[in-house]
């Protein structure tokens, strides 16, 4: 029992052997085989699939960049306007009260003569994420999900190497009875198996499915729960100030650029093609199939038996004509042997067949006419279509424009809104800092002047003080002595004199020092104390 190809091979060998060998008939169907004009060629390709890298290094640089758009993503704020029951207004702004003048069929009388309004315009300051940049982060994140989602697919079930074998023999038998063509083409692929294909390129598969996985993680975001719903975003992209300034929304319009360009599956094919020769062996065997294939087609032709027929087409009769002139011309072809051309020309032609023609010259006239209507019609017609681009953008850029005045005349209404409460707080704190200060100062008048009488009051009270305090005329101290003691007690500075040279010999004994509180006596003493005298002594004496 054959297990392998190779052992089939074998058996196959040994059994014809013996009927080579043998058969007459065989030889001689060989030796004609082998005289015969027989092409016959092998070729082996291998295929060797190589993931292209580009792809792959072009999304993960993008992928911070998208991280950190979405994890901040721009908004603004809007408002958004509802006639609500007067009961369930939140705010009364301006544009609620030019509304209600506006529609006065809001208003209804009041008991006591008056109107009061029944619904009233609410305005409501939301802060919403339709953005055009917003709209450009979710679609990219769709697209490229689906970009990578294709790509993995192929590569993962599609990347495995191939070998193929191809075999061509052809090969033309004429003899005196009868002529053989036989053509045979066979082409044998080996595949790879998904484990070998996964150890030869774990980096790169690792690569991907890091790559799906954070693109995946990037789909279940909360920023794109925000934005599901919104307005499609197609090429060509705008390019605002922000998309082409800041570095991540520019990071983020070339993936979408180069995803526009990229039209690869996410590999290349390297092809390594050898033709291989063939030995006696192996001619021999396609010799011998070539005679066996021919024995059992030739038998069961010629064998009388039953064959059912499938399918019987029936084409018109041929009417053989007689060539009046015949002229042989030699070809040169680079391909092909010389051949012999035979011209026939035909001496009758009929007037249908000229009719024929030259309906048909018309009717290529009317075609090639029409074709140019045809060309011309597509040309105006592109010119349209680029027109309506055109036009297309500038309405988008318009709205773009539009939405941002509003947004500014918007926050300037805010801004002054909020400058008008500032300013009614200002004043109310103006007034009750006014009547403060009004307060403050006739409570400090009042307290100056009960601090002024208890003032008077005590400088009363010291006078009365001080005149019980003073002694009487008798008990007084002379005017001189009054004096003395007045000068005593300021603060003199002590007399420096002006040291002259002296013409007299210094003195050979000291001085006598007198004593300090008689330092600063003036000149003249009086003439009952001797002019050494202390002051203290002086005084002491005179009173």
């Amino acid at each position: 029992m054959s297990e392998t190809i190779q052992d089939l091979y074998t058996s196959f060998s040994e059994q014809m052997e013996p009927i080579q060998e043998d058969s007459r008939y065989f030889r001689y169907l060989f030796e004609m085989a082998q005289a015969s004009g027989t092409t016959i060629e092998q070729q082996r390709e291998e295929l060797v699939k190589v993931v292209d890298e580009e792809w792959i290094s072009m999304i993960e640089d993008s992928l911070d960049a998208i991280n950190t758009i979405i994890e901040n993503p721009r908004r603004f704020i809007t408002t958004e306007e509802e006639v609500v029951p007067v009961s369930l207004a939140k705010k009364i702004s301006a544009d609620s009260v030019r509304h209600l003048s506006q529609n006065t069929q809001f208003l209804a009388p009041s008991d006591d003569g008056g109107v009061h309004p029944t619904r009233i315009l609410n305005v409501n300051t939301v802060e919403t994420y339709d953005l055009y940049e917003n709209r450009f982060i979710y679609h990219l994140i769709q697209r490229l999900l689906t970009f990578v989602d294709k790509r993995t697919d192929v590569i993962f079930w599609s990347t495995g190497n191939e070998i193929r074998n191809r075999f061509k023999m052809h090969s033309k038998i004429d003899d005196a009875y009868e002529e053989i063509e036989y053509n045979v083409e066979m082409t044998v692929k080996n595949r790879q198996s998904f484990a070998e294909n996964d150890a030869d390129n774990m980096d790169v598969f690792m690569r991907i499915d890091r790559v799906r996985r954070l693109v995946m993680a990037l789909r279940g975001a909360s920023f794109c729960q925000i934005m599901n719903g919104c307005s499609a975003v197609r090429s060509p992209i705008q390019r605002t100030n922000l998309i082409m300034k800041d570095p991540n929304y520019r990071k983020c319009y070339q993936l979408w650029q180069f995803m526009e360009r990229y039209d690869k599956v996410g590999y290349n094919i390297d092809v390594q093609q050898q033709a291989l020769a063939f030995d006696d062996e192996y001619m021999v065997q396609m010799y011998t199939n070539l005679i066996n294939n021919y024995t059992v087609f030739k038998s069961l032709t010629d064998d009388e038996r039953n064959l059912q027929e499938l399918e019987s087409v029936q084409h018109a009769p041929v009417a053989p004509k007689f060539i009046k002139e015949i002229k042989e011309v030699q070809v040169d072809s680079p391909d092909l042997p010389d051949v012999e051309v035979r011209r026939v020309f035909v001496e009758k032609v009929t007037q249908a067949q000229l009719d024929a023609e030259q309906a048909l010259a018309e009717a290529r006239e009317q075609i090639e006419e029409l074709q140019g209507q045809v060309k011309s019609w597509k040309v105006q017609a592109h010119a349209l279509t680029d027109e309506r681009d055109d036009l297309a953008d500038e309405l988008d850029e318009a709205k773009t424009r539009e939405l941002a005045l509003t947004q500014r005349a918007q926050m300037a209404e805010a801004d002054v809104e909020e400058l008008q409460g500032s300013l009614e707080d200002v004043e109310a704190g103006k007034k009750a800092a006014e009547a403060d200060a009004v307060e403050a100062r006739e409570t400090a008048a009042a307290q100056l002047e009960q601090m002024r009488a208890e003032a008077d009051a005590e400088v009363a009270a010291a006078r009365a003080d001080a005149d019980a305090k003073v002694l009487p005329p008798s008990r007084r101290l002379p005017s001189r002595s009054r004096r003395l003691r007045a000068m005593l007690l300021r603060p003199w500075p002590p007399r420096r004199l002006p040291t002259l040279p002296s013409c007299r010999p210094p003195r050979t004994q000291p001085r006598p020092s007198l004593p300090p509180c008689a330092r600063y006596l003036p000149r003249r003493s009086p003439s009952c104390m001797p002019s050494w005298t202390p002051l203290s002594c002086r005084l002491r004496k005179c009173s």
